[in-house]
This record gives structure tokens, sequence and C-alpha cells, in this order.
């Protein structure tokens, strides 16, 4: 069965009791940050004559709202669920309003001619798109709005105190069963830069209990950014997530976008190779605020921490794939792990753009304290050393620092190149480690922990 369909199963069967959120979370507790979202969201329209469009409207909650308070709005209300808008019909003929108007249509392709509307208000729907249905409701939203028009969002906030977090506990795991796998990625995303991706600037951000209430404008400059990134490898996706709260808090912390743009790289890649330390994730496949959290990381998924940071703060990247021999990662692995590891392990270095060249930097995957500790230990090494996961010509002085010239810590290892890919994403679609299910497992649930174990040994002195 299409997403499409159970979608609409799915709104057909809570149609009923979908207003049940007035009762729940949308409650007016009298303080300041207590406030019914609604009421919020009402007062960010003016009671003249305007058009307001509330896309995947539902039951019209929001918008009978608006209608309700201000008549001199006209209103239209679009969904694609007949069910929905039946019960959203109900609400409008019991109220005898005169000023709403709802129609079944799809929100990415709903046939109404440009700029027609004021304001548009998307209540409580982001949260449940992929990345696909952000791209496809927001340009069409870009499109609808008139160009001093007023795009109005009301959706789930984080939660920070330990007493509401408990309370919004059943909606967040709904949220997580019931809608697609990219509701974390928009919940935890830093709205600002979330919505400037598709062409918004925020005007204003209003917290309530459980939500927040945005009001957003046309970004001018939109198309042309559009365009840069498209080209330029500056893209956001699933992997390189640099939207993600956590990563753009960190970017603030540290004053990256502020230096200039070498100085800029190089800062991000010290931070990547010695902060973010060396070690294995569960998988090759996370996405970048998730390496951040772990706060280590191998060649993999530190170098999609590196992109997502580079990108954030306008610097073009893409990632080179390739294989490396298991050889080079004996003594980090050892025994029975060592020894089940394929022959060949997924690898991958960052290439950044800067001053008309790219340059290949491979050398953050090791931290400078691991790397030194293999030398005291290895002091005799005079010439190439591939093992505990460095593979280099000179171990004395390998190229670790970046300026202006490619830097490598593993390369001597290469067995295989997959070539140059725009985004870890679209790499891992061609490649990624070649390994029979049980295996994997047992590297997720014992071979890593191990090598981790390892690794920590090694940086301790052995």
């Amino acid at each position: 069965m299409s997403s499409t369909k159970v979608s609409q199963n799915m709104y057909i069967i809570i149609s009923s009791s979908y207003d049940i959120l007035d009762r729940t979370f949308f409650r007016d507790n009298g303080s300041k940050d207590g406030r019914n979202p609604r009421e919020v969201l009402a007062e960010l329209i003016p009671d003249e004559k305007c058009t307001v469009l509330e896309m995947c409207c539902g039951t019209a909650s929001n918008g009978i709202g608006v209608a309700i308070k201000k008549p001199n709005v006209r209103l239209v209300g679009l969904d694609r669920s007949k069910s929905m808008l039946m019960k959203a019909r109900q609400k409008v003929q019991s109220l005898n309003l005169k000023n709403v108007k709802l129609i079944c249509r799809d929100a990415t392709d709903t046939g109404l001619k440009d700029e027609m509307f004021d304001y548009i208000i998307l209540g409580l729907v982001l949260h449940e798109c992929n990345p696909d249905l952000w791209k496809g409701i927001l340009s069409e939203v870009h499109r609808l709005l008139k160009k001093d028009g007023h795009l109005i969002v009301l959706d789930w906030e984080r939660q920070s105190g330990l007493s509401d977090k408990i309370k919004f506990a059943p909606m967040y795991i709904t949220e997580n069963i019931c809608t697609p796998k990219h509701f974390m990625e928009y919940f935890n995303s830093d709205k600002e830069v979330f919505f400037s991706r598709f062409g918004f600037k925020v005007e204003k951000n209003i917290r309530c209990k459980y939500t927040f209430v945005m009001s957003l404008k046309k970004d001018e400059s939109y198309t042309l950014k559009r365009k840069i990134n498209e080209v330029s490898f500056l893209a956001q996706t699933h992997m390189l997530d640099f939207d993600n709260y956590m990563i753009q808090e960190l970017i603030r912390e540290r004053g990256w976008r502020e230096l200039p743009e070498f100085e800029r790289i190089r800062s991000i890649y010290n931070f990547i190779r010695d902060e973010i330390r060396f070690g294995y994730n569960v998988d090759d496949s996370i996405p970048a605020s998730k390496v951040l959290q772990d706060g280590y990381g191998q060649c993999n998924t530190k170098g999609t921490l590196f992109m997502a940071l580079l990108r954030a703060v306008g610097i073009p990247c893409r990632v080179h794939g390739f294989t490396i021999r298991k050889e080079l990662q004996e003594g980090a692995m050892t025994g029975f792990v060592y020894k089940q590891a394929p022959k060949n392990i997924f690898h991958s270095w960052v290439e950044v753009y800067l001053e008309g060249k790219w340059y290949e930097l491979e050398a953050f995957i090791i931290d400078k304290d691991y790397l030194g500790k293999l030398q005291q230990k290895n002091s005799n090494c005079a010439g190439a050393f591939c093992k505990f996961g460095v593979g280099v010509e000179d171990f004395k002085n390998p190229i670790i620092d970046f300026n202006r010239n490619n830097t490598y810590i593993q390369s001597t290892g290469i067995n295989q190149d997959f070539g140059i890919y725009d985004s870890p994403d679209a790499l891992l679609k061609k490649h990624h480690q070649e390994m029979g299910f049980i295996k994997k497992i047992a590297f997720r649930y014992y071979g890593r922990y191990m090598m981790n174990r390892n690794v920590k040994k090694i940086r301790g002195g052995f």
C-alpha cells in the first residue's frame, strides 16, 4: 500500500477525535509560555480584508478560530482528506460562518493562482512530512504567498523541563511511531535555518507550552541561494542535517561563521580531528547530529559531521569513496573481531573547495592524542606504517595539519576507488560495507565495543 494511501486511511480513522488536541496540549494556563497556540496564531492576522489559506487544514481548527475572531478575513481551508474536511464543514455550518471556504486539494499541487494569499497557515503539518513533502509544500506556499505576505507555522516544540518532557511523551512517542522517520530531523532542527532552505525568513517566534508559533516572510534572495546550493555542493541531506539545533548551537558558540573562509575550514577541521575522537559508531549511515552527540567517529562518520559543518557555514564540499585493506585496522581490531572483519573495509575522505581548488582531507580521522600514543609506542618506526587505523608513508611526520594542502592518514591502505559523490547519502546508495547480516549484527552489538575499548586503551598509553 502506498504511503499516500496509508496517510489517507489514517486520517479517516482519527478525524472524529482529532480535536482532542485542544483539550490536552492546547489549553491556556495563563502563563506567558502556556497560552493556547491557536489564539496566538489568530493574533498574528489582523481583522481587515485579506485572504488567508490554511494549508493541510485537517478539521480547520486554526482557520475557524481566525474566521470567528476576524470576520473581515476571507479564509480558505485546503486538505486532501475528505473525512477531515467533512468534520471541518460540520463545524463551519454549526457556527454559521460565511467567510470560510473548504476545498479538497493536494498541498503540493493546489492548482491555485500565484500570489493569491496575504497569509498562509501551516498548523501541525511539517513534522509529519519527509524531505520531498517539505520541498513540495513549502515551494507551493512560496508560490501562493503574496510578495509581502506572511507564512504562519504552528508546530511541536522541544521540551526542556523534565515535567514537560514527561507530559509531552505520549505525543512524542506517537509521532515517532505514526509519522515518517524524518520526524526527528524536523523536530530537532534549528527552525530559522530549516525555513531558510525553502525561501523564508523568520519574523517572530513565539513559544507556547508544547508548541511554537512562527511568522515568516519570503526571502527575496531565495532563488539565487537555491541555485548556489544546487551547483556548489552546499545542500542539506538527511545525513548532512546541519539545521539540527545541536549543530547550529556549536557553530554559534565557536563563531565559525565570522571567520575568514580559510580559517573557517581549518578551525572546523581541527575540531573534527581532535575534539571528535577516533572511534567506531553504530553504522556508517548515521546523520551528522548523531556523530556530534556520540563525540567520536571513524572515517565515514567523522566525514559526515565535517561536511555538515562545512556546508552550514557556506563551504562547498564533497565525498570520495574507497575501500582499504583490513590490515590497516589491525591493532584497533584484534582477535576474533579482526579475523571476522571483511578483507576490504569501506572508507571515504572529504574534498573541500577553497580559492578555486579542491583539497583532499583525510587526516581528520585520527585525533592527535591517539596518534601521539602510537608514535610513542612505535618510536623506532622511521618510514611507512600501516596498522592501528593509520596508513602513512612517513609515520614520524605524517601530513595531518591543513594549511592549503591535502592531508592523509589512511591513504596507503586504499585498494579500490569508488569515485566522487555530492554527499554521503549518494555514496551509500551506490556503495557500502559488504557484510553479511549476522556479521553486521555482531559488529553492532559486540565488535565495535571491543574496538572502541582497544582505541581507548591505546589513547591511554596501552
